[in-house]
């Protein structure tokens, strides 16, 4: 080896297997995020990540695919949020829904509630994309809102018939129309509100 050759600096390792799975993911994430779901092309990602399409293609045979994939590595899982009994053990059920409330505001407000809500406007016009959206991301959420509320009808709090997905669905539901629709800054004072003027009346013994 000659002192020229030497002092080349090495080629960069093209990404394999899992390091290029989460590059793809990581560029999917992003091109979502500048563009919008409907100008969102394979050909940016692979782009972004450095790789061919057919690479992306071959893990993810569809656009939505990838996106929901993309979506589900970059937001928070249920017990990232606060939405998970240990989060809750101790507490009445008004302050863990406020705690619930005030982690879904937060996941809403930053870059991945931004991207979810190019998908949201997206859904509304595509029935498939909208039962993948429910399946992957609010379906979790739900089943772990309806067991704080089985937990509240052990504590005397919630009437059993309020355990039930359409009241599960509803604080989720609130916030969302209020921050990715009509983009407003929920505060605290909102939130209680939306919890003692609402959630509360809603599944409080009767």
């Amino acid at each position: 080896m000659t002192a020229e050759s030497a002092a080349l600096p090495c080629p960069a390792q093209r990404k394999r297997g899992v390091a290029l799975e989460d590059a793809i993911r990581e560029a999917a994430y992003a091109e979502l995020a500048d563009v919008g779901y409907t100008q969102f092309s394979v050909e940016g990602v692979a782009a972004r990540a450095r790789t061919g399409k057919a690479s992306i293609y071959r893990r993810w045979p569809t656009k939505q695919l990838l996106v929901l994939d993309a979506l589900c590595a970059a937001l928070p899982s249920p017990q990232q949020c606060g939405i998970a009994p240990d989060n809750y053990k101790d507490m009445s059920t008004a302050d863990a829904l406020r705690q619930v409330a005030r982690a879904i505001t937060l996941t809403l407000s930053s870059p991945a509630g931004a991207a979810m809500r190019a998908v949201k406007f997206e859904a509304a016009s595509d029935p498939e994309l909208a039962r993948e959206v429910d399946e992957r991301f609010q379906a979790p959420r739900r089943a772990a809102l309806l067991d704080l509320l089985r937990r509240g009808v052990e504590r005397g709090e919630v009437r059993p018939e309020a355990v039930n997905p359409l009241v599960a669905d509803v604080l989720p539901a609130v916030l969302m129309y209020r921050v990715i629709l009509q983009r407003e800054r929920i505060t605290e004072r909102d939130i209680t509100e939306i919890i003692e003027q609402v959630l509360i009346p809603l599944v409080e013994v009767r």
